[in-house]
């Protein structure tokens, strides 16, 4: 595993009971998302779905949450955040704060 991907999985350990507030671009799309973190997984050789959407190495936040889309608000399916981690490209971690971007997208992740 990356050692930035590491420190990554290190930050959302640490963060676990806190809210993270995650605002993820992926092109022109914005989605939001609050979790009350409860624990992180890190899986490898996800399988891909029909549409090819599945990431082989793929970090799982787990807790109850919503969904922000186009204003419209809606539950966290599963109670579990995916966030994909092929094409990683760079991580940005501060105190209560991580950038982390891949060749899909960005995640900028707060916690409180």
């Amino acid at each position: 595993m990356n050692s930035s991907i590491k420190e990554v999985t290190h930050w959302l350990e640490t963060k676990s009971n806190h809210t993270l507030h995650i605002s993820k671009q992926e092109e022109k799309d914005l989605d939001r998302i609050e979790l009350q973190l409860e624990r992180i997984e890190h899986q490898k050789h996800q399988e891909q779905s029909i549409d090819g959407y599945g990431d082989q190495d793929t970090l799982m936040l787990h807790g109850s949450g919503i969904v922000i889309t186009a204003g419209h608000e809606a539950p966290l399916p599963n109670n579990t955040f995916l966030i994909g981690l092929d094409g990683f490209k760079s991580a940005d971690i501060q105190d209560q704060q991580v950038v982390l971007s891949t060749e899909r997208g960005t995640y900028f992740i707060k916690a409180t």
